[in-house]
């Protein structure tokens, strides 16, 4: 019988689940002391046991046979909940989004030959640096390195590039030790998805172990600069005519978007957003321009570049390097990627929460009050005044082609703006990123933007989208999903929605085609371009439809190809989720780019060549 559970029921239940989002280590059903507790029993009670002692309650997981003796341990701990999926790519989604949505690791478990059709979503959360901990079963101890079923020479090397930290257990024993030091690396900043593989002998044997605590494998990472640093960034922002603050996803993951935004404040800084999966500044905020372009000329010519907790701008890209002659200063707590890509004239290591509060406090103490708001005003009005500029701009836009069929990107995503609730989670997909930071107020108070991933790699968002609604079942969540996307197996993730009741709105935003690679390819200027033909982007024929799939696992869903229908399939799909059931709307959206009108694609028919009606 299939353990039961059900999202929309859930509320009070993971209100024991606020002190883990809030980093409270307290009244977690776990020890209070640094010093571990010894626990007898098999492999999989072993792994059970040190999981539930960090605090966990989910465990995201996949058929498997190896998986047995962990299902046997979680028959008796009803504290420990199973979500399964039926393919390990989406497993790790759900657990990627967990962890996204509440800042700590997350669980996921599949079959030992799992991993290859994992491994894009492990990629996903490795360029994201999101704390995943994988645990598989791996071969027989006493048949290893036998090519042998499911076996290969080296498990753990196909996966280095995936993962932060990899490691086989050998002895029962230990298995706790193992899985709390994945946990530590992974959940430490920067994270990142770790990986453990327990030979299914060793889970199946009785041994003695320790269960360490989450007390005693938390690393605290509140990491504050060096105040020598401090005091010169400080003075290059007071120096600084026309500074701009670029930031990134190390923002959100230290919680210091109000500091960033203080920082902001305090010299009219405009401040722009780097390729992330949250926003990291308040997109309604006067001071957000968007994404980084250069040269990007407002106020003056850009003569400082704070980059704060992400990558510097690619230098080899036309649009996005940052200008000779301006000076850099690079802070984030990922030290490896300092400096990377440009000669900098500041490296700060630290936490990118405690280097805005540090900063801001610093630049204060170097100036009066008069001082600070002569400069605050020399930029402010201008930036608020060229910032209102943009958003009305996107707006007129929007309006040009606003009733036209099929629907026009700025209709769908300004129209789900005004319909969901003013606190809904926005869990994204598609390749629209800067019309989606336009177009919702991401702000705290406000709506919350998780995805798209920086790893880019299609087949994350649905997967992640339940995992976002476990952790935040209080919280309207919305999925959105390109329908290439959605094509990229995942479907799989409505077997769980429709099992768990997880009560997702799910809008698949299908122009029949792959917008990115078509635009990519026919920029170029090549053949394709040069004869008008779509290779491979086009996805009409066959058009899918995406409600039948829906259907099939027992969804309710509704197609949307008039504008004037959005709404009234809104409040369709908003009073079924608030009901307690997820929905989903096919919504036949615009093209847009080169070659945007062809439906054009290179058609071959198996059946016409055959020579025999076999």
């Amino acid at each position: 019988m299939a353990a039961g559970f059900s999202v929309a029921a859930v509320g009070s239940i993971l209100k024991s689940l606020d002190p883990i989002a809030l980093g409270d280590i307290t009244n977690l059903g776990m020890t209070n002391t640094v010093h571990p507790e010894t626990f007898a029993g098999t492999g999989g009670e072993l792994l059970a046991e040190q999981i539930s002692a960090i605090g966990a309650k989910f465990i995201f997981i996949c058929n498997s046979s190896g998986m047995g003796p962990l299902c046997d341990a979680v028959v008796d701990r009803p504290n420990l909940q199973f979500i399964q999926g039926v393919s390990e790519n989406q497993v790790v989604a759900m657990a990627d989004g967990y962890a996204k949505a509440t800042g700590q690791a997350s669980f996921a478990c599949f079959s030992r030959v799992g991993g290859p059709i994992a491994s894009a979503n492990m990629y996903n959360a490795m360029k994201d640096r999101t704390p995943v901990v994988i645990v598989t079963d791996h071969m027989d101890s006493q048949a290893d390195g036998r090519d042998g079923h499911e076996d290969l020479d080296d498990w753990l090397d196909a996966f280095k590039q995936y993962t932060k930290w990899r490691w086989l257990v050998k002895e029962g024993n230990r298995i706790p030790e193992w899985v709390g030091h994945a946990y530590k690396v992974s959940s430490t900043s920067p994270g990142g998805p770790t990986f453990v593989r327990i030979p299914r002998n060793v889970l199946y044997q009785r041994s003695k172990g320790e269960i360490f605590s989450r007390e005693s494998m938390s690393v605290p990472m509140d990491i504050t600069p060096n105040p020598k640093h401090v005091a010169r960034a400080a003075q290059m922002l007071i120096e600084a005519k026309s500074p701009i603050l670029h930031v990134g996803h190390e923002v959100w993951t230290s919680g210091g978007r109000s500091q960033l935004v203080e920082l902001a404040e305090l010299l009219a800084i405009p401040v722009t957003q780097a390729w992330s999966w949250a926003a990291d500044f308040p997109t309604d905020h006067p001071l957000y321009l968007g994404g980084y372009l250069d040269p990007m000329r407002f106020p003056d010519s850009i003569d400082l570049f704070i980059n704060l907790g992400t990558n510097l701008p690619d230098p080899g890209s036309n649009l996005s390097a940052i200008p000779r002659t301006a000076k850099i200063i690079h802070a984030r707590v990922d030290s490896r990627q300092l400096g990377a890509d440009y000669p900098i004239d500041l490296a700060i290591v630290a936490d990118v929460k405690e280097t805005a509060q540090a900063l801001t406090e610093s630049v204060k103490s170097m100036l009066t009050n008069e001082r600070l708001a002569k400069l605050k005003q020399s930029r402010s009005d201008a930036t608020r005044a060229f910032t209102e500029k943009l958003k009305q701009s996107y707006l007129t836009a929007a309006r040009n082609g606003w009733d036209e069929a099929p629907v026009t990107w700025p209709r769908l995503l300004l129209t789900l703006n005004e319909m969901l609730d003013e606190d809904a989670i926005i869990v994204e997909e598609v390749g629209t990123e800067d019309w989606l930071l336009r177009s919702f107020p991401f702000a705290d108070g406000k709506k919350t933007k998780i995805g798209r991933t920086l790893g880019r790699s299609l087949c994350w968002g649905m997967g992640a989208a339940i995992g976002v609604k476990l952790a935040r079942p209080n919280n309207q969540v919305a999925s959105l999903q390109g329908d290439g996307g959605f094509l990229f197996g995942q479907s799989d993730s409505l077997w769980s929605m429709s099992r768990y009741d997880v009560p997702i709105i799910t809008v698949v935003c299908n122009n029949r085609s792959y917008d990115e690679p078509r635009n990519n390819i026919m920029m170029k200027g090549g053949r394709s371009r040069q004869e008008n033909k779509d290779m491979i982007c086009y996805l009409g024929s066959p058009d899918v439809e995406f409600t039948h799939l829906a259907s099939a696992f027992g969804i309710k869903g509704e197609k949307v190809t008039n504008p004037s229908d959005l709404k009234p399939a809104l409040q369709r799909a908003i009073k079924t989720t608030r009901d307690g059931r997820p929905y989903l709307l096919d919504v036949l959206v615009a093209r847009t780019g080169l070659a945007a009108d062809s439906t054009w694609y290179p058609r071959y028919s198996v059946a016409a060549s055959r020579e025999r009606k076999v």
